[in-house]
This record gives C-alpha cells, structure tokens and sequence, in this order.
C-alpha cells in the first residue's frame, strides 16, 4: 500500500518517476537501492510513461466535455452544435460594379447576364474569380450599349456535385449531405432534389429555424461537421420535406478565399461572345471573412442560445446583426422615442464597421434591415440610422527630459502619438465609450523612460457639414456637462473670453464667421479676424450648458474650408462620454503634442521669460 503521504499531484514524466523513486525507497526490501542505472530504472520509466499517457489522456477528455475548457476545434464545434449555433464559414469578398456591353449583333431592348456571370480580378499579385448569385438585365443606353447598374460579385468559384459522387449519406434515419469542400461559402448552398445537374429544378431552400415550416417544405437545414465542413440535413417530413432514397441531391456552393481578396477594384469580364464589356467597380471588394476562430465560437454560441434568432431587446439586435455579419465592428441599437422627433413603435440601428468606413451604402443598409425584420416582433419595424461620430481635440504637454534616454524629442513625440491611436483604436472606436484623460494620460507617461510627466486638454469635436446655400436649423448633442463661462462683454473685448463653444471658420452673408458663446446661453457669430474680432450676429442660437446641447437658428452657409465645419465644446470633466448613436475616434489630425524640455535651472540663475513663454504659450489652432 501507498504511504499516504506520498504526494499523487505530479503530471509531467520526469515528476512521476520521482514520485515512484520516492515512494520505493519506503519500503524496507528497496530502502538502500540505486534506482540509476539499472534494470528498475526501465522499469520504471515505462510506469511512468503508462501513468503519463493515462494523466494526459484523462485531462484532455475532461477539458473536451466542455465547451470553456475544450481545445480542440472539433470539439468546440461539437459543443455549439448542441447550442443550435453554427460556427461561421469563410465568407466571400463582394465588389458592386456597373457593366457596359457594347454588342453590335444586339438588336433587343435589353440583354440578360446569367446567374454565376465569371469576373476576374488580379490583386495583389493574385487572379481572383468572382461570379454574380443572381440575374441581372442590362438595358439599352445607346445604339449596341447596354448598361446594368449596381451588380453584385462574390469571390469565389461554383461547385455541383451529386450525392452519389463522394457524399455521405447516416444510417440514423436522417439523409445527410455532408459537403466535401472546407472552403464553403455557407450563404451561397442551394440544394436540388431528383434534378439532372444542367437542371435548376425542385429547389430547397435554407431554414434557420424549425418555427412555422411546415412537414411539406422544400428546405434544408445546415450543421458543422468535422474539419471545417459542413452538412446538408432534411426535416423528416416533420419539419420540412424529406428527400426519398432514392433521390439524387445535387448541392450548389461557392468556393472562397475568405480575406485574401479584400481591396480588389479592377475588374473584367468576357460572359458574352463577341461583345465588349466594360466594368466599372462603384465599390471594392470587402468582407471577406475567414472562418470563425474558436474563441468566437466560444464567446458567441451561449449568447445564440439566449437569443434564439429572435430580436426582443435591443441587445438581441446587436448580437443578431454581429453574429450574421461578422464584418461589423459595433452596433448600436436603442429604441425610436430616442430620436429626433421621436418614432415610436420602431428600433433604430447604427452599424460601425472601420474608422475608414463612415457611410454605409444603402445597398449594405438595406441588407441589415431586411435581415432583423424577420426576426422583429410584430408591431415592432428596425429602421437604419446612419452612423455619427464625435472626436477629440487633443493638445497634450509632455514634460521629457533628455537624461535617461537616447531618443529625440522628435521620436518621443512619435511614440506618444502612436500611443494615442493605438488607445484611440482598443478603448474607444465603439458606442457608448468615454475617453478618460486620467487613463491616456497614464498610458503617455509609460511610453518611455524619459517622460517625466503628461498634461492634458480634451475638447469633444463633432463635424458639421452643412449643405451649401440651403438653409438648416442644426442640433449638436454632446451630452456632457459644459464649462459654463462668465458673460461676454464686448467692452472688455474677445482676448480673456474664454468660451465653451467655439467652431472654425465659415461665410454667411459674404462674411467669414466662427460659431461662439456668450457665456448667457446664447450662441454669436464672430467675425474671423485675428486682430479685430467683432460680433456679426447676436443670439444666432442657445446652449444648454448642463445638458451640452447646442442649437442653431436657421442658417445659411455659403461656403467653409475643409471637408466639415468643427463644433468644439469644453467639458466640465476630463471625461468624455460618446453621445447616443455616435462613436468615438480620435484623429491623428485632432492631436496636437507640445515636447517640454525638463531644464533644471543651475543654482544662481533665473529662468528667462523667453523660456517661460515658451511653458505657457503652446496652442492648437483648433482649440481656444
């Protein structure tokens, strides 16, 4: 028998063996024995090989029995699987193009470019195939020209096969139709039922869900498989029409490479004989996907379970629409009688893809909506609102000094910006965020040993782009609470003013103004000129100094540089909150960066003024 007191808690080979060494020696037959170098060494290493292998064996079964623990992606897939949740295959770059056929032997109105249209693309050094999913008409333009607006391509190439040429068919009862391919796109499987493979008869169409199919429904559902596949199963003639043995099942897919052909722009295409094509891409490919990574099946086939395909809450919304379209960085929803005016009995929806990206097509918006409609309640309609952002103007003091680095003033300088937008990037890019001076200020501290210390100004910035001589009566919210300054007085002038709000410069009335406060709750135009300012305009508009909302008076702007019209405010707080709807980004262009050399003064001598102006007087031109 064991002694008790012999540890058992050992897992690596090495750490076995000592422990069986340890309980031998005891026993009294083995209390002076030299376990090195002889025979019961072997003996030895191969209990402890056999109590390895058992350790690990026993562990890695325990950690694949559950989904948090698991390792291996077969088993993960295993466990979403029980959820209802399917991992996310590769997904197909899509470009939209407008095509112009030139066919002189043409003499119809209009000329139909099939369903699975071959474009290429060569990117990066790569040639990429992309194919149309549907039928498109292009319509006669002039004499042989044919113009088709708005054509969707998806990366990839199609594949048909029959069941009976390599796929699996269970014996459980259940026809499954396993899909041999890894590289599936799973939005574009179409199956067909006892159809000869040039034909497009008899389709099935997916389900998600079992939830109002009924036992005679052409559909199909689909299931992860092993190995990054996917397959093919039928509703028993319970939950949907169940194919007879035997009946051939073709399935149609696209092959993709998943990411690789994001930014493909140029484009051509040869579908029709003896005819010229031209192809001008109105958008470059994008969201192209790779399959989903584990931890992502992880993290979101518990919340797919607590959804269950229904929209209910505005969270159930958001996880939908991320869940559906991986490419979607963010999304806000929250309900009608939050906007302005209120639309009660509607949600709406902000989708944040990349900092690049701040319009969303209407093609893209479209495409959002339709999908939430179907899983909305009754009474309930998902509109879209376009994405707002707000920004940061920035001016951060970095106090450094030059005796415990090798760095220049100039490379410190780089390291504190790029510091500012990688926090800009991992903290904020995102609804419902806060920038927190005290948290940037502590990250700028730490980018080099030679930054003493770091001080911040922070002024939310919202872009206005007005429409060019076309009155509007615009609101900014910034939902912060405002510095509230002391009344304007022009007998004292505009050098001491300190205003919480203040734009750049725009022409009305053939004169360059700026928007500015007057500290009694009422907005001015001020004349911009640097060494006279003088108010143009009187009461043009209000500010809610405790609820950060500002509105104008309808106004006409004529002209302003730039692609927008900054609204800068100063805040209460060192903290900014995004307003509803809007996400925060901080932009390069927004940062000013003041280097402060830390020069000790030797004993016996002052500071010049110079240097002290040189302390004080740092400024952004988009501050104030």
């Amino acid at each position: 028998m064991a002694n008790p007191k012999t540890p058992i808690t050992e897992l690596d080979f090495d750490s076995i063996k000592n422990q069986l060494k340890t309980y031998l020696q005891t026993q009294t037959q083995f209390k002076d024995y030299n376990f090195e170098g002889s025979n019961m060494s072997a003996l030895l290493d191969v209990l402890s090989f056999n109590t390895f292998q058992n350790n690990f064996y026993t562990n890695m079964t325990m950690n694949e029995m559950f989904l948090d623990s698991a390792v291996l992606k077969n088993s993960i897939v295993s466990h979403a699987k029980e959820l209802n949740y399917i991992p996310r295959s590769r997904k197909s770059a899509k470009a939209t193009v407008r095509v112009t056929i030139t066919d002189e032997n043409a003499t119809d109105s209009t000329v139909v470019i099939p369903q699975y249209s071959t474009f290429t693309a060569n990117y990066q050094g790569e040639l990429f195939t992309f194919v149309t999913n549907q039928t498109y008409v292009a319509r006669r333009t002039a004499p042989s020209v044919y113009t088709a607006d708005s054509i969707d391509i998806f990366e990839g190439s199609m594949l048909a096969s029959f069941q009976r040429e390599g796929f699996i068919v269970d014996g459980d009862g259940v026809l499954r139709v396993q899909l041999t391919n890894d590289e599936v796109d799973t939005d574009s499987v179409v199956v067909f039922v006892d159809a000869e493979e040039t034909e497009d008869r008899n389709v099935f169409t997916r389900a998600n869900t079992i939830y109002g199919v009924k036992p005679d429904d052409k559909v199909f559902y689909l299931e992860p498989y092993l190995d990054n596949r996917y397959a093919v199963y039928f509703g028993k003639n319970e939950f949907g029409l169940q194919p007879e043995e035997f009946e051939d099942v073709r399935v149609r897919y696209r092959i993709c490479s998943g990411e690789l052909a994001n930014g493909a722009s140029a484009f051509s295409a040869s579908f029709i004989e003896g005819a010229t094509i031209a192809i001008t891409t109105l958008t470059a490919a994008a969201g192209g996907l790779e399959r989903e990574s584990m931890e992502s099946i992880r993290y979101f086939a518990p919340k797919s379970l607590a959804v269950q395909e229904r929209a209910v809450t505005t969270k159930d919304y958001e996880v939908l629409l991320q869940q559906a379209f991986p490419d979607i960085t963010a999304v806000s929803a929250y309900g009608g009688e939050e906007l302005d005016p209120p639309q009660f009995g509607r949600v709406a929806i902000s989708v944040y893809l990349d900092a690049e990206t701040t319009l969303i097509s209407s093609t893209l918006a479209n495409t959002y909506i339709n999908y939430l409609a179907e899983k909305s309640p009754l009474g309930i309609e998902p509109i879209f609102v376009q994405t707002k952002f707000i920004y940061a103007d920035i001016i951060a003091d970095i106090v450094y000094t030059n005796k415990s680095t090798e760095k220049s003033k100039d490379e410190i300088e780089a390291l504190v910006r790029s510091q500012i937008s990688n926090y800009s990037s991992t903290t904020l890019e995102d609804f419902n965020t806060k920038l927190r001076g005290s948290k940037l200020a502590a990250q700028l501290d730490s980018v080099d040993t030679a930054v003493l210390s770091t001080g911040l100004t922070l002024m939310p910035i919202i872009d206005w782009s007005p429409q060019i001589n076309i009155r509007e009566t615009p609101i900014f919210r910034f939902e912060t609470e405002l510095v509230k300054p002391y009344p304007f007085r022009e007998a004292t002038g505009f050098k001491e003013y300190k205003p919480a709000v203040k734009s750049t410069p725009f022409d009305i009335d053939g004169t360059c103004v700026y928007l500015q406060d007057d500290g009694l709750g009422n907005l001015m135009f001020i004349v911009d000129d640097i060494t006279n300012p003088s108010v143009f305009k009187p009461k043009v508009g209000t500010i809610d100094y405790t609820k950060g909302l500002i509105t104008l008076n309808t106004v006409l702007v004529e002209a302003f540089d730039g692609s927008s019209v900054k609204i800068m405010v100063r805040p209460k707080e060192n903290t900014i909150k995004a307003a509803q709807g809007r996400v925060f980004i901080i932009r390069d262009e927004d940062v000013q960066v003041n280097m402060i050399l830390d020069e000790k003064p030797v004993a016996g001598t002052t500071t010049s003024s110079a240097a002290i102006g040189t302390l004080t007087s740092s400024t952004n031109s988009n501050s104030y």
